[in-house]
Formats: C-alpha cells, sequence, structure tokens
C-alpha cells in the first residue's frame, strides 16, 4: 500500500468521526418528525423541554465515555479503545431504534453516547500518534471531514425515508442505520496497527519500530525511520523515568498551559454555535420563513454539503498556512457570519419570509467558516501538543468541556429560541470575537513541530513534566560524538 497506507489508516479510524456526524445530522430531522412527536407524546407544549432532554442524555454519555477513556487508553491502547468505543455506539443505535418508550429512548442515547465520547478523544489521538509529522495536521482532520459526511448521509438517508415510508418506520430506519458504519468501524479497526507510541509504552519496540517504517513508506532499515523511532524511544524513557501522569500534575509548569488552552480551545468550539445550527436545523430554518418540507430537506441539504466542502479547504491549508492563522480567521469570519444572521432573522421575522433567504445564506457562510477552521484546527491541536504520558488525560479533559458544553448548548437552545427568538445568534457572534482574540493572544503554532518537538515550544525551561526535547537532543549529540 506504500505511501497510501498512513490515508488508510487515518479514514479507516475516522470512521468514527462519520458516526459523530451522523448522529448529529439524524437527530435534528428526527426530532422533527411528525411520526416520532406523535409516537412519545410531543406536543407545543413540552416540546421544548423533551427536545433538550433527548439530546441531553446522549451528551451525558459522551461525557462518561470521554472521562472513562482518558484512563483506558493508557491501558488498553488507542485501537483497543476505538473497537470499544464503536461497539458501544452500535449498541446504542440498535436500542434507540427499537425504543417502545421515552424511557428506553434515552436510555439508547446514553449507551451511543458513551461510544462517541470514547471515540472523539482516542480517534484524533490514535490518527496524531501515527501519522507522519508533515501530514499530521491533514491526517488528523481526516476525523472533522468524516463529521461532516456522516451529517450529509443523515440528509441524504432523511430524504430517502421522507419520500419512502411513513408513520414509525420513519424513525425508526433514521436511528437503526447508524449500527451498519458502527459494526464496520468495529470490524475494520482489527486490520489497523497499534499506536506506534503506545507500543513503546508497553516495551514492544520490534511492532513499533514496524508500524513506524509502515505509515512513513519506508524499511526498518532506513536511518530516517530509525531516527523517528529512536525520537519516540527516548522521550517514552524520559518519560517513564518520571513516573505515570496523575491529574495534579496537569497544573505544573510547562503542561497547564497547554491543558488550559485545549479546554478554552474545546470550550469555544461549541460556543461557535455550530451544533445549535447541526441539531436545530429544521427549526432554524423554519424560523426564517421556509415550510417544514423546505426546511427538513432541502435546506438541511444544502447546509450538510456546504459542511463537507467547507472542510476540505481546512486540510489542504492546515499544514501548509498552520493552526494559528485559521482559527483567528475562522473566529473573525463565524463571528461576521452570526451578526448578519442576526440581522437577516429580525428582518425576515417582522418584514416578511423574503429576508429568510438572506438569513439562510449566512447560516451557510457561518458552517463554511467553521468547517474550514475551528471544525479540524481544534482537534488537531489538543491531540498533539500533550506529553506523551499525560496525552490521553489531557484530550480527555478537554474533550470533556467540548461536551459539557455541547449538552449546555443542546439543552438550552430550544428554550432560547422561544424566549428570544432571532437573538440567539448574536450571543455566539460575541463569542466568535472573543475565541480568534483569544488565540491571537495565547495560542502558539504547532505546524511542522514533531509530537516529540512540542515541549520545546510550550515548556523550554522546565524539565519536571515536560521539557524533554533538549534532553533528547543533548542525548543524540553525546551519542554522536561517542
Amino acid at each position: 500500500m506504500g505511501k497510501f497506507y498512513p490515508y488508510f489508516v487515518s479514514f479507516t479510524a475516522a470512521l468514527g468521526g462519520l458516526l459523530f456526524g451522523y448522529e448529529i445530522g439524524i437527530i435534528g430531522t428526527v426530532l422533527a418528525m411528525y411520526s416520532f412527536k406523535d409516537f412519545f407524546g410531543i406536543n407545543e407544549h413540552n416540546e421544548a423541554d423533551l427536545d433538550g432532554n433527548i439530546t441531553l442524555f446522549f451528551l451525558v454519555g459522551c461525557m462518561i465515555g470521554a472521562i472513562i477513556v482518558s484512563y483506558t487508553a493508557d491501558i488498553l491502547g488507542r485501537k483497543r479503545n476505538i473497537i470499544i468505543g464503536s461497539f458501544f455506539f452500535t449498541v446504542g443505535g440498535l436500542i434507540q431504534s427499537l425504543s417502545p418508550n421515552l424511557g428506553g429512548l434515552y436510555g439508547g442515547r446514553i449507551v451511543g453516547g458513551i461510544g462517541i465520547g470514547t471515540l472523539s478523544v482516542v480517534v484524533p489521538l490514535y490518527i496524531s500518534e501515527s501519522a507522519p509529522t508533515k501530514i499530521r495536521g491533514l491526517l488528523t482532520s481526516i476525523y472533522q471531514l468524516m463529521i461532516t459526511i456522516g451529517i450529509f448521509i443523515a440528509n441524504l438517508v432523511n430524504l430517502a425515508i421522507y419520500v419512502t415510508l411513513t408513520d414509525q418506520r420513519e424513525w425508526r430506519t433514521a436511528l437503526g442505520i447508524q449500527t451498519l458504519p458502527g459494526f464496520l468501524l468495529l470490524c475494520s479497526m482489527f486490520l489497523l496497527p497499534f499506536s506506534p507510541r503506545w507500543l513503546l509504552m508497553q516495551n514492544r519496540e520490534d511492532e513499533a519500530l514496524n508500524v513506524i517504517a509502515k505509515v512513513n513508506d519506508g524499511s526498518v532499515d532506513d536511518q530516517a525511520i530509525r531516527d523517528v523511532f529512536n525520537d519516540m524511544r527516548d522521550q517514552v524513557e524520559l518519560e517513564r523515568q518520571i513516573g505515570t501522569a496523575i491529574w495534579p500534575e496537569m497544573f505544573q509548569p510547562g503542561v497547564r498551559n497547554r491543558f488550559f488552552i485545549c479546554v478554552l480551545l474545546q470550550f469555544f468550539q461549541q460556543w461557535t454555535g455550530i451544533n445549535m445550527v447541526m441539531y436545530y436545523a429544521p427549526e432554524l430554518f423554519m424560523g426564517f420563513g421556509f415550510s417544514h418540507d423546505q426546511a427538513s430537506t432541502v435546506a438541511t441539504t444544502i447546509n450538510s454539503i456546504i459542511n463537507v466542502v467547507g472542510t476540505l479547504p481546512g486540510m489542504y491549508l492546515i499544514d501548509r498556512m498552520g493552526r494559528k492563522p485559521l482559527l483567528i480567521g475562522g473566529g473573525f469570519m463565524m463571528g461576521l457570519s452570526m451578526g448578519l444572521l442576526t440581522l437577516f432573522t429580525l428582518l425576515a421575522q417582522s418584514n416578511g419570509p423574503q429576508f429568510g433567504y438572506g438569513a439562510a445564506l449566512f447560516i451557510f457562510l457561518f458552517v463554511f467558516s467553521f468547517a474550514s477552521t475551528w471544525g479540524p484546527v481544534v482537534w488537531v491541536y489538543q491531540s498533539e501538543v500533550f506529553p506523551l504520558r499525560f496525552r490521553a488525560k489531557g484530550t480527555g479533559a478537554a474533550t470533556l468541556v467540548n461536551w459539557a458544553m455541547n449538552g449546555v448548548i443542546g439543552k438550552v437552545t430550544p428554550l432560547i429560541i422561544v424566549a428570544i427568538g432571532g437573538y440567539e445568534y448574536l450571543i455566539f457572534a460575541i463569542w466568535g470575537v472573543i475565541m480568534a482574540l483569544f488565540v491571537l493572544f495565547f495560542v502558539p503554532e504547532t505546524k511542522g513541530i514533531s509530537l516529540e518537538e512540542m515541549e520545546d515550544l510550550f515548556d523550554p525551561e522546565h524539565n519536571l513534566t515536560g521539557g524533554l526535547g533538549p534532553q533528547i537532543r543533548a542525548k543524540e549529540e553525546s551519542d554522536d560524538k561517542a
């Protein structure tokens, strides 16, 4: 498979993103289905509350999964946790599609959420640790691309269901189809290698060397491959001498800066407003004056296509332009889009639906801006900056914040729309500017820096929990002289 092998590994593992995307894309249309509302007794009096609960239970499961995998990723390995996560997601989808009542639906949402929470931490981590440095951003951002493809597939499924099925079969089929890619990911992961850095943590050096050679399209006898292997092995050995990471050490010099940056990036990613748009797209478009049929089919499908296409420029630019410029530009563009969306939504509500087309245009611009910047870049950034012994805990904690904010937004959005309809977009416009300024002043660029060299960037002065880059180079210089 040669030079295409790292792409094969990344696309296969990134099916975990497709599962997440399908869930995001399908739940909004399911919540809008009349057959779903009738079966679960959802009406205008309890709709905002129950819709928020259905979204929230899934996100509670995601938080549980993110917490658990922050421990098990180091114990069982990244690969095995992807298998476990896909199993939970598949079972959760099956439970949801067969739910006899709200209790069963909530239970399935939690189980499926545990799977997605696990995958959201460990898939970018696995890809980042397996990818060659020069294309690490591109390969890790495939996770976000697969999220957008999952959303698009969900909209195609919704269109097919809309014209072919009626009654309970509508929503049961929509929720049940997600078990197919879940099972596919579960099976296909047995074909992929373990993360080479995790293998070194387990003292499985020969296996790690073979994986490094394969993903870098080289031979175990190549000096360049040996250099990469030696850098990884030296860092693992130095970190092993320091000891196993515990949570309080996350706040020591050289690590706490990375921890707070990643936590805030994940916090901001949710406060862009993207999941308000994705979870409740039909309701939002109906608020612009579109009919129920237009909002549930045409508008949401166009939105999902823009989401996929918008991810491609970000994937191309992330290893060329860098992480920081994309985050800054994306923050300002999303803030501008949300500000203009506020204006046109209010005009549509007061002066007629003709202004709804302008509102839809700025939602599309917002989605494109997110997909090409904050969508892929945040997942890439958090998976690459932590020292190896903190990597699972750090990415797990940051992702937990993402899911927590996701849950808050999922729960309160229906209530906000009812309370201040139209002005909710202004909240996210302000956040867009704030997050751009945060990145401008506080977030270092990581383009082209190997995982082993992150210590020099974030902690050049300390050797307590990081700063291993200078030690590695000093050791190499000593070996060269010898």
